[in-house]
């Protein structure tokens, strides 16, 4: 009876090892597969990471390619108020210029008439605070 015993049990030692091993192997397995998993995961996410540096990268480019188009605006602007200033303060010149060309013979005719009146003043000898003759 101790031998059949020991031979059951022996086959039954026998039948559950390579379960065991089997087992052992499928969890190797699965474990193998996990780490593929986790390394696909990663490659992913890297992957990821990378378009979204190159997105934002060539976002920031467009934002300084905008801000240098708005620069040259501002810069361009500037030229033209300054352009427009200039001609403003050219109209004035050549206005004021114009102005004193044109009142010179005035001024030379009303300043030769009082040249004239401080002689007929001087010559008939009247008083030059009197300014109406009356008859």
């Amino acid at each position: 009876m101790k031998k059949y015993l020991i031979i059951v049990g022996f086959v039954l030692i026998s039948l559950n090892l390579p379960c065991a091993y089997a087992e052992k192997e499928t969890v190797n397995e699965r474990l193998i597969r996990i780490e593929e998993t986790i390394k696909n995961l990663d490659m992913r996410l890297n992957q990821r990471i990378d378009d979204t540096n190159r997105q934002i990268d060539l976002l920031r480019q467009g934002i300084n390619r905008r801000i240098d188009d708005v620069n040259k605006r501002l810069d361009d602007s500037r030229s033209y108020d300054l352009a427009i200033i200039v001609a403003i303060l050219s109209l004035m010149a050549m206005i004021l210029w114009d102005r004193r060309t044109s009142l010179k013979p005035i001024n030379d005719q009303i300043r030769e008439l009082k040249e004239r009146l401080d002689y007929m003043w001087e010559h008939f000898k009247l008083d030059k605070k009197v300014s109406v003759i009356t008859p």
